[in-house]
């Protein structure tokens, strides 16, 4: 849960640095720091004096739960509670493990039971308050806090929560005195004194404040990571070489993280220390997992930091090449543009000797103008480096992409075809390829090159729709409707064109491809009546009625006020022929009459009464209902007059 007045500082912390919006790593922070102390569990002293039979079990479940399987801890515990269900201890640390797994109700009852057992004991009450919190029960968990702070007021965690609680309620006052309160009672609870910070930013704007908060952490525990990143955030306009000291910290704490890393980089950016910047945006970008499969073709935040990766990896891949004055001018270049400031990394590139020749170089200045929004020069500049070197697979896509915003399909098309040549694991193209055959008419090669995307992502909506349109002017109309369906484009699908292809299938006796077809529309459409009792009679052919009872209720439910009268009858037919099968014979009946009065002539409906009453020994009433039934033409009908003994 989002405690949503730290998660505000987010939006005004922008105007400290513009470019921290680039990424939500900052906003990631606050929220994870804002929910940590939820899922982490209060210390409980052990007692460890047990029955042995139980002790194996119990350690392996805490050695579990400390190295973090809480799966495994889960297990252990459980085995102690059924050894001794009087094993509170056992009940509170497995509430522990179920909170880590995300099982909130079954922790919860773990508590309740683990109190019962042991009176009211503090970090019970303060573990039960932070599930109902998690679970969002705020007036419950607060009633339940305030009893853990009666019980003992000189500890913090409770006030703690208490301020939690105050912020989820919008009462900041209340969560800044909760958050004293903690500290009056525990100075060392670092987590309070931050939070403090984080408010006085966010409801004063007092960022001196904030910052005495966070220095008083740092001088407790100068590697308190959260009070490190923090204050090099807001610290930044005031002493940006302590911020870089901060992240420096944050880097050889955490290596692996890439956050304060960035930021790093961007702090060496504003000072012009362009060579270690560099090294640390590549690190950054080596070690971001976002795939060129992921790019959407829309300019979008994930399509930038795919330009990014890729110009960086090509600017690597050359520039032990460059003499070492165009090398560190590339560089400058690279980190201004990590940094969005565009506008001067191309005043960089456009003063480099070798700006027309070197391929790196007019690579990055097509990234830094689509970044910098001037497209017809990034348009411009992805041909010039394409005329340097045909290799660049990167190149033609985004060239793809302006030509096809352009409306030149035929040109994008061919860069696209040329970039599956150089990276053919590139299936995103094919979803992009595909417009621009559509749009020229080419739908065939539409058709495979959205099912080829389809492959690899089968859920994408927005594709099988498109697919669908290409169907469609295919002419290939049950295609279509397939996927209109599949895409939520049921306003696109002519239901009376399904059912007659659908007959028509049938009558070539492919029951298969039929109830595909059927199942299909039915899950997108549960108002497509006719499309059920198309299934009723494939099934009722068979005698699979357990395929068929459960969907009669769902037909009934969804069945549409418009549908015909034949329809609505053969419908209400089915329901009787189930309370007929149920021994609910009265039922049917009444259902069947009901049919009949819906359409005269529902041979089944004739056919099924007349059996009941010929099952109750009501032989004229049955033999008159077959005889219209035979009438109607019903062969079964016919059989059982035949039958009758009179």
């Amino acid at each position: 849960m989002r405690i949503k007045a730290c998660l505000a500082l987010v939006l005004w912390g922008a105007m400290f640095c513009p470019a921290f919006a680039q990424f939500e790593w900052l906003e990631d922070a606050i929220r994870d720091f804002s929910t940590s102390q939820l899922w982490e569990s209060e210390p409980l002293a052990v007692d460890w004096k047990m029955n042995p039979a139980l002790q194996a079990d119990f350690n392996e479940g805490l050695n579990n739960l400390l190295e973090d399987n809480p799966s495994l801890a889960e297990t252990n515990l459980t085995a102690v509670i059924e050894k001794d269900s009087t094993a509170w201890q056992a009940y509170y640390f497995r509430a522990a493990a179920r909170k880590a797994l995300r099982k909130l109700i079954i922790a919860r009852g773990d508590l309740l039971k683990a109190l019962a057992l042991h009176d009211y004991f503090y970090e019970g009450l303060v573990e039960l308050a932070k599930i109902e919190y998690l679970g969002r029960g705020i007036t419950v968990s607060e009633l339940i806090i305030n009893k853990a702070i009666r019980l003992d007021r000189s500890r913090g965690a409770a006030h703690y929560l208490k301020g939690d609680i105050n912020l989820a309620q919008h009462e900041l006052r209340k969560a800044i005195n909760s958050y004293n309160d903690c500290l009056a009672a525990d100075s060392l609870f670092h987590d309070a004194r931050i939070k403090l910070a984080l408010l006085d930013v966010f409801e004063k704007r007092d960022i001196t404040k904030a910052l005495a908060h966070l220095n008083k952490v740092l001088q407790n525990d100068s590697l308190q990571r959260t009070a490190l990143l923090f204050r090099s955030m807001l610290g930044r306009d005031r002493d940006i070489h302590r911020s870089v000291k901060d992240l420096s910290i944050l880097i050889r704490l955490r290596p692996n993280d890439i956050m304060p890393r960035y930021y790093h980089g961007l702090f060496l950016t504003d000072l012009g220390d362009y060579e270690n910047a560099f090294n640390d945006f590549q690190n950054v970008i080596s070690h971001m997992d976002i795939g060129d499969n992921q790019f959407d073709g829309k300019q979008t935040g994930i399509d930038r930091i795919i330009n990014l990766q890729n110009v960086g990896a090509y600017i690597l891949r050359r520039i032990y090449g460059l003499s070492d004055a165009d090398a560190a001018r590339i560089k400058e270049a690279f980190c201004l543009l990590l940094a969005d400031k565009c506008g001067k990394s191309i005043v960089v590139l456009e003063q480099m000797s070798n700006g027309t020749t070197e391929p790196s170089v007019v690579y990055l200045k097509a990234v830094a103008y689509e970044h910098n929004k001037q497209h017809p020069k990034a348009l411009q500049y992805y041909g010039i480096v394409l005329g340097l070197d045909d290799k660049l697979a990167e190149a033609y896509k985004k060239r793809g992409i302006y030509r096809q915003e352009l409306q030149q399909w035929d040109k994008s098309v061919e860069d696209f075809t040329a970039y599956l040549k150089l990276f053919p694991d590139g299936y995103v193209i094919h979803r992009i390829r595909g417009v621009s055959y559509y749009y020229l008419n080419r739908y065939p090669e539409a058709i495979a090159d959205y099912t080829a995307y389809l492959k690899k992502d089968s859920s994408n909506v927005e594709v099988l729709g498109n697919r669908g349109m290409a169907y469609q002017m295919s002419k290939q109309w049950m295609k279509a409707y397939v996927d209109f369906a599949a895409s939520g484009n049921l306003h696109a699908v002519n239901f009376s064109r399904v059912e007659k292809v659908v007959d028509s299938v049938l009558h070539v006796k492919d029951t298969a491809q039929a109830l595909f077809y059927l199942d299909t529309f039915i899950k997108a459409a549960p108002g497509f009546t006719e499309g059920y009792i198309q299934k009723f009679k494939i099934h009722m052919a068979r005698n699979e009625w357990a395929l068929i009872s459960p969907e009669v209720a769902l037909a009934v439910i969804h069945a549409r006020s418009d549908i015909s009268k034949p329809t609505r009858s053969y419908l209400m037919t089915m329901s009787a022929l189930l309370q007929a099968r149920s021994s609910d014979t009265s039922e049917a009946v009444k259902s069947l009459n009901e049919a009949i009065r819906f359409d005269l002539k529902n041979d089944l409906a004739y056919l099924e009464r007349g059996r009941i009453y010929l099952a109750m020994g009501k032989i004229s009433k049955a033999e008159s209902d077959l005889k219209e039934a035979s009438a109607l033409g019903n062969q079964q009908a016919q059989q059982l007059l035949a039958s009758i003994v009179r």
